[in-house]
């Protein structure tokens, strides 16, 4: 399996996660559910191929909450038009 399908396949498998966290009301609707996912995985890659910087719990946690905060703003919304 490459790079890519590997990517596909842990996002298509963690979108419903998001999609209840919508429907709950925790995140806003129309997050878009592969858009939160790069945004919490970008950071710990970042480190890991580009700078050789240690991923431990706390880079994990604050990448997590960059991207949620990024999702409460409203920056992560699926674009108009892409249903």
């Amino acid at each position: 399996m490459g790079a890519a399908a590997l990517f596909e396949d842990r996002f298509r498998r963690a979108e419903p996660v998001v999609t209840r966290a919508v429907e709950r009301g925790e995140l806003p609707a129309g997050t878009d559910p592969g858009e939160l996912l790069e945004a919490m995985v970008a950071p710990v890659y970042f480190r890991l191929v580009f700078t050789g910087e240690p991923v431990d719990g706390t880079t994990a946690d604050r990448a997590v909450d960059i991207a949620l905060a990024a999702a409460h703003a409203r920056a992560l919304s699926a674009p108009i038009g892409s249903d």
